[in-house]
This record gives C-alpha cells, structure tokens and sequence, in this order.
C-alpha cells in the first residue's frame, strides 16, 4: 500500500510539472527520463499488483507526455532507451527483473523517433533514375 501511495505522488508531481509549462523544457524530461529508469530497475514490488499499477501508470505517464507535447516525449523516450541500455552493460545474474519490466524495456529498446511522414509527404520524394543491368 505503500508503494503506491509513492507512486501516485511520483506520477502526480511529473503531471503537476507538466502543467506548470514544463513541457519545452526537454533538458527536464531527459533527466526525468534518467530518473525514472533509475527508479524502475531498481524497486522491488510487495505484490503483482502493486507492480502491474506501477507499468500501467507508467504507460499513462508517457501516453500523456506524447499527447501534449511530442519533442518532449521524444526527447524522454531516447533518454530512457540510453538508460536501459546503460544498466543492460552491467546487468548481469544479480538482477532480477520481471516479465513487466522487459516489456516496458523491449519497448524502450525499440523506439523510434516518430517524424510524422504521411503518405502524401512520402510521395512527393524524388526519385533518382539508375540504369538497369541484365
């Protein structure tokens, strides 16, 4: 119980952030990003639910970031992929992390600048003519 009476102030003060006009502030997510890694590889649950609270309020945390403000979405996103993959370097035997927490990884390990290319912009790239070799 506990645990997420931490995690709802946690997630509460980053959306408090937020709302104060944080949200172009990349420098701040990044080094959010750095602290929320830290915070995620290193916590122990009490409970499976406790946990699966904690990911899912992480999803949310970064499903709102990137609805308000996309660059610094981006901007967390790439910081917490050096992140993981940081303690991935040393991660070894003495980790003992959770289906939950590699998922939320693999996710991480993933992730793309989105550039927003539509069809249309796609479309109108010019194309270079090569000849063709029999």
């Amino acid at each position: 119980m506990r645990l997420k009476v931490h995690i709802t102030v946690w997630f509460t003060l980053a959306l408090a952030a937020m709302a104060l006009g944080q949200e172009k502030d990349v420098p701040f997510y990044e080094k959010q990003a750095w602290k929320d890694a830290h915070q995620e590889q290193s916590t122990t649950f009490s409970s499976l639910e406790d946990e699966k609270d904690f990911w899912k309020d992480q999803n949310r945390y970064e499903k709102d970031l990137k609805t308000k403000d996309d660059l610094a979405y981006n901007s967390y996103m790439v910081a917490k992929r050096a992140a993981y993959s940081e303690h991935a370097k040393t991660c070894g035997n003495h980790c003992a992390h959770s289906y939950y927490y590699y998922e939320r990884a693999s996710i991480y390990f993933s992730f793309e600048i989105n550039e927003n290319f539509s069809r249309e912009a796609i479309g109108t790239l010019v194309q270079v003519a090569s000849p063709r070799i029999f």
